[in-house]
């Protein structure tokens, strides 16, 4: 299994940033990941 590249509390933390109305654009720009990858 491949080892994912950020730890969970980090995952729980964009994805509650994205529910307070930071778009998926700009946090995916912040953290270095594609879009792809938050949607995953």
């Amino acid at each position: 299994m491949k080892k994912s590249r950020y730890i969970e509390t980090q995952i729980v933390n964009i994805l509650k940033q994205n529910q307070s109305g930071i778009s998926a654009t700009e946090l995916c720009r912040e953290y270095g990941m594609s879009q792809a990858t938050f949607y995953k």
